[in-house]
């Protein structure tokens, strides 16, 4: 099968041209029925800032989630895609009156993200129902920028402030019925979010309108080859108990979400480009591409490991290269000191995991254009 694949994508590098994404529909699917088999019961939301391209919304909508969007240009991307209103959410962060008030007057349901907030709905909203979001001070994630819970972290509103909220709430007649919590990014350990769901459980039982709990998102996938996944068979069983245990000390039912990005799309992308140069200096040696942090920001940004395929060259000696993109900076490069099959002038290279937070954090930095995309359906390549 990998040599399979392999062969597939060396040949859509040279049809296609380079540099170009490629993403595997059959892999998303696989990954959104995996979720709704092991999270019967609970409602889930795609978090499509992961990546925003219609028709892979679409494809996820039509496995039976919903779309989580942070802001009105994904809410008309989903719109473009088809999605009813119904099934979508918004998550506000650090947004203006005029935004706020425009997303609500749609029927979409939002998560209030500060106390500022709650005021501004209020004013604008008296008397109805709302859903928060809240800092319990559980963070976690791979790296610090993508923590989003804890006294670092810029979203929700902190735990020590539910007396403030409820006062707010009270004053215009607002009924919280909803609470949400999103602890950070990539998270790998079943007991992490055990914890977190834990102490939104607990802080639930301080209101007693609640209609609905959304527990974020931050399902992740090993991007290192030797890296362990995340056991979403046994987080389910847990899950499931736990929710369990949590109805019977509310003393009724209410419904309960989930907000997957990255688990459902990063597997299923990947990041052609082509050698362009290769050059040594005493101690290194540099492949260049065809491409950038303009198209894959993340190893620069976060850091981030991807592996890198040879797909002309696989069954070749490994060498130690680091491969440098084409653009003037000197944080431009996708991986260092990295063995992998070597390189000559001309190969295509396939970075892996990178259907998430991919193409929809590119830019046209140094003036090079975006590169285009495309979906494997049944083993034909379609541009989206």
């Amino acid at each position: 099968m990998e040599k399979k694949r392999r062969l597939l994508l060396k040949a859509t590098g040279i049809k296609l041209g380079t540099p170009v994404y490629i993403y595997d529909s059959k892999i998303i699917k696989e990954k959104c029925r995996e979720l709704k088999k092991n999270l019967p019961g609970v409602n889930l939301y795609y978090a499509c800032k992961a990546n925003t391209n219609p028709e892979i919304i679409k494809l996820i909508y039509n496995e039976g989630f919903g779309i989580e969007t942070v802001s009105p240009g994904e809410i008309k991307i989903a719109h473009k895609a088809g999605i009813p209103i119904s099934k979508i959410t918004f998550t506000c962060g650090s947004i203006d009156e005029k935004e706020l008030v425009s997303v609500v007057k749609q029927g979409i349901r939002v998560h209030l993200d500060s106390l500022h907030q709650v005021e501004i709905f209020g004013q604008n909203f008296p008397g109805k129902e709302i859903s928060v979001r809240l800092n319990l001070n559980i963070g976690a994630g791979y790296h610090s920028h993508v923590i989003t819970e804890g006294p670092d972290s810029k979203f929700g509103i902190d735990i020590s402030q539910i007396k403030q909220l409820k006062r707010l709430a009270e004053k215009y007649k607002l009924r919280i019925t909803g609470l949400h919590q999103h602890i950070g990014s990539n998270i790998l350990s079943v007991p992490i979010f055990l914890r977190a769901i834990d102490a939104l459980f607990k802080t639930a039982l301080l209101f007693p309108d609640l209609k609905h709990l959304d527990f974020g998102g931050g399902f992740g996938i090993p991007y290192k080859p030797k890296e362990r996944r995340l056991d979403i068979k046994i987080l389910g069983i847990k899950i499931k108990k736990t929710i369990l245990n949590f109805i019977q000390k509310y003393g009724r039912k209410i419904k309960f979400s989930f907000e997957p990005g990255r688990y459902l799309v990063a597997e299923a992308g990947y990041l052609l480009v082509k050698v362009t140069d290769i050059k040594k200096n005493p101690t290194k040696t540099f492949v260049g591409v065809d491409s950038g942090l303009n198209h894959l920001i993340r190893p620069a940004m976060y850091g981030s490991y991807h592996e890198i395929l040879n797909t002309s060259n696989a069954g070749s000696k490994k060498e130690k290269v680091t491969i440098a993109g084409n653009i003037c900076e000197s944080g431009d490069v996708f991986a260092k000191n990295r063995m992998i099959a070597k390189p000559k002038i001309g190969d295509i290279l396939a970075i892996k995991n990178v259907g998430a937070y991919g193409y929809v954090m590119s830019s046209e930095y140094n003036s090079r254009p975006k590169p285009e995309e495309f979906m494997i359906i049944q083993n034909k390549i379609i541009k989206i």
